[in-house]
């Protein structure tokens, strides 16, 4: 890695160091990405809708219907902050390693202490098992994040699944969504932990090929 060159790192290029830090270290130092597979464009659409429709009940200084039974507190009121936190913008500066951390917020939820706790909507095809790893990881990060920059937070999170009930559903409304919450608790001290460790890691050798990960099969070409 070059001496001046400014890190920056995301939950889900995090993730990806969890993942193999042989692929972190080649995206980050190299630029070199594992290969993508064509994805729809639907996910990210009904995304933003959400945005809408948690704005429209947030200016009305109320939870949305369908989920008033079942989250805490209250949607976090100050429209200016959650610009912020959907922005790019949202990130902290670590003098320890010298490098920034940042993510971008769904929403979050404002509880009767005034803490504020992440929120994110998850779109999936069928209900919910349980949570991905990747998903504490990300909720986590926004936990520190908040920490970080000043802000009353727990170690919670909360994930919101929006998805279709294929075997029971109104054939009157067939694109319905089925509503599920999970709690998450977060922890903000690994996320701190391991982005340290990450960050580090950019600074020494290639590291060796990962045997669990099905991408580093294909990097043998690469040169260090």
């Amino acid at each position: 890695m070059e001496s001046d060159k400014v890190v920056k790192i995301s939950p889900s290029s995090l993730n990806l160091y969890l993942d193999c830090p042989r692929c972190f270290w080649l995206q980050m130092n190299k630029g070199i990405k594992r290969p993508k597979t064509p994805t729809s464009s639907l996910p990210n659409g009904i995304d933003l809708t959400l945005k809408v429709y948690f704005d429209h009940w947030r200016g009305k200084g109320g939870m949305p219907p369908l989920l008033k039974d079942n989250l805490p507190g209250r949607l976090l009121a100050d429209r200016a902050l959650i610009s912020k936190f959907r922005s790019r913008t949202f990130q902290i500066f670590d003098n320890e390693v010298k490098a920034y951390f940042g993510g971008i917020l769904d929403d979050a939820l404002e509880l009767s202490d005034g803490s504020i706790v992440p929120l994110d909507n998850k779109t999936r095809g069928f209900p919910p098992i349980e949570p991905h790893s990747s998903h504490i990881i990300q909720m986590s990060s926004y936990t520190w994040l908040l920490k970080e920059s000043g802000f009353k937070t727990q170690n919670l999170a909360y994930l919101i699944y929006w998805f279709f009930n294929h075997k029971n559903f109104d054939l009157e409304k067939p694109l319905h969504f089925n509503v599920s919450v999970e709690e998450l608790n977060t922890n903000p001290e690994f996320i701190q932990k391991t982005f340290r460790q990450a960050v580090l890691s950019l600074k020494e050798p290639t590291p060796p090929a990962n045997l669990k990960c099905q991408f580093c099969p294909y990097r043998q070409g690469v040169t260090d």
